[in-house]
């Protein structure tokens, strides 16, 4: 027994001494007036000035828990350890009403789900819309029909090494949008208070969702990357880069779509360093239509009305008309519980995402469209697919994959839109659901999935030279939050211009 009070002693001792030193450091210490963080310099909180008034209206504390909150001994070490070791989950509020954050979250869109069984996927790829049916199997899967087989394509574009994103060109600014109406709908976690942490998952009562953390000095990489894509395709090709905000921006408590969770600021920053690159707003579009059903409430992506309103967004600066919504065909998938469920499964709160489950709803090309995919850029292994599935097999549990199959190395969509023009579509899944929009405004559209390829285990693919042999008019590069901070991903799209 005197063994133990013994060493609670000293515990309470050596507490006691620590609180005291640190305190003393606290207060003597230098205080720094910015820090770099993510490669942007953040102002801190400086020491408030005290006065009577101050302190019996409360701000004189809430002025100084901020600085202290920045100012304390060793916050970067701290903060940095935080980070690293948080591999918990905490609860906020309480019952039904609770939210659930899930702490070192990585993103759901690693190499993403397919139909890739062939079986499967030829006995799914039945009529199309319009009576139309599959390239006929026994066909060569790698013809063109917009191309003349016996003219030798350009095979020397324009190239370029890195492209520096500190001094972009003037960038061709589309027209001002008319201003929209103040959309009805409000966030209501808006003034939530939440526990902080990175790339986390918040679980709400019938919704999971994924929060980004903006890493600026990685999304430099990213601009800076697009810019070598529209400089390797040269003057004839036109690049458009859109990057489309996630959910967190728009239903998550104020902490979790501010700093370096802010969407907005981090898309921004991205176009303000693209050089020759076409930008399109899709954020704001999405904003406006926030209280709609644009996004999945147990799956990371959007849905396809939010992809419509992104669409809407690319129209505007291509200067083409969008289809209007009205003009589709459409369908439902019910019964749709995604990504966001899979990954919290093991958490009790999850099985209100398996009783809310979602719905997928799906728009119909207008024109006639075939699609083929393959598993390189030789395109000899074609295996027929549909562009929106309207008869996807109950027993694909993934609902998403309803729109082209999923993730396909490559897939190949041919039209009868009369254009005579092509596209190729740079993406990960997030952009699944928005290509169908675009069989209205091209003859051709090449889907590339770049997780795909220029790895150490996968094939290698040559952007430049498949864009010269196919004539293409435009690229599209379709991103979410997480792939523009994400410097595995931007390696793979280097790499396809042949840089790194």
């Amino acid at each position: 027994m005197r063994n133990a009070k013994q060493y609670y002693l000293f515990l309470m001792t050596a507490m006691l001494l620590f609180l005291v030193v640190f305190g003393a450091v606290a207060a003597f210490d230098r205080d720094e007036d910015i820090v770099v963080e993510d490669g942007r310099p953040t102002q801190l909180a400086q020491k408030p000035d005290f006065s009577l008034k101050s302190w019996f209206d409360g701000s004189y504390v809430n002025q100084f828990e901020e600085y202290y909150n920045d100012q304390f001994p060793g916050r970067d070490g701290l903060t940095s350890l935080s980070r690293s070791v948080n591999d918990f989950y905490t609860f906020q509020g309480k019952g039904e009403d609770s939210m659930v954050v899930i702490g070192n979250y990585q993103s759901s869109a690693g190499p993403g789900e397919r139909l890739d069984n062939v079986e499967d996927a030829l006995s799914q790829a039945g009529e199309f819309i319009g009576g139309s049916t599959p390239d006929d199997p026994d066909t060569d899967p790698s013809a063109d029909p917009n191309t003349d087989p016996n003219t030798d394509p350009n095979t020397d574009p324009t190239t370029s090494g890195q492209v520096e994103p500190e001094t972009p060109d003037e960038p061709e600014t589309p027209a001002e949008p008319e201003e929209p109406a103040e959309p009805a709908w409000e966030n209501p976690y808006e003034d939530s208070e939440a526990f902080v942490t990175d790339n986390a998952i918040l679980m709400f009562p019938d919704r999971a969702i994924e929060v980004p953390y903006n890493t600026y000095s990685i999304i430099a990489d990213y601009a800076a990357c697009v810019s070598n894509i529209a400089a390797a395709m040269g003057e004839g090709v036109t690049t458009y880069s859109l990057i489309t905000p996630n959910q967190a921006q728009f239903y998550t408590p104020e902490f979790y779509h501010v700093g370096n969770y802010d969407q907005e600021a981090a898309i921004d920053y991205a176009y303000e360093n693209m050089v020759n690159v076409k930008t399109v707003d899709a954020f704001h579009v999405l904003e406006q239509h926030a209280g709609e059903y644009i996004y999945f409430r147990t799956d990371h992506h959007w849905t396809a009305l939010g992809a419509y309103y992104a669409y809407t967004a690319f129209c505007q600066t291509a200067g083409l008309e969008a289809v209007p919504l009205e003009n589709f065909q459409t369908g439902r998938y019910e019964n749709f519980v995604g990504t966001m469920y899979t990954f919290t499964k093991g958490y009790s709160q999850s099985q209100n995402l398996l009783d809310n489950p979602d719905y997928v709803d799906y728009y119909l090309p207008i024109v006639e469209s075939h699609a083929r995919y393959f598993s390189d850029a030789s395109m000899t292994d074609g295996i027929a697919i549909y562009v929106v599935n309207d008869e996807l097999s109950e027993s694909v549990g993934n609902k998403y994959l309803c729109f082209i199959s999923g993730d396909t190395p490559l897939c190949r969509i041919q039209t009868q839109a009369g254009t005579g023009k092509s596209c190729i579509v740079l993406k990960e899944s997030y952009g699944n659901a928005f290509v169908p929009f675009l069989t209205s405004h091209y003859d051709t559209i090449y889907v590339i999935d770049p997780r795909e390829f220029n790895g150490s285990s996968t094939p290698a693919f040559d952007l430049t030279a498949f864009a010269a042999e196919h004539e293409v008019n435009d690229v599209i590069v379709i991103n979410y939050p997480f792939k523009i901070n994400d410097s595995s991903y931007i390696s793979r799209l280097n790499r396809m211009v042949g840089i790194g």
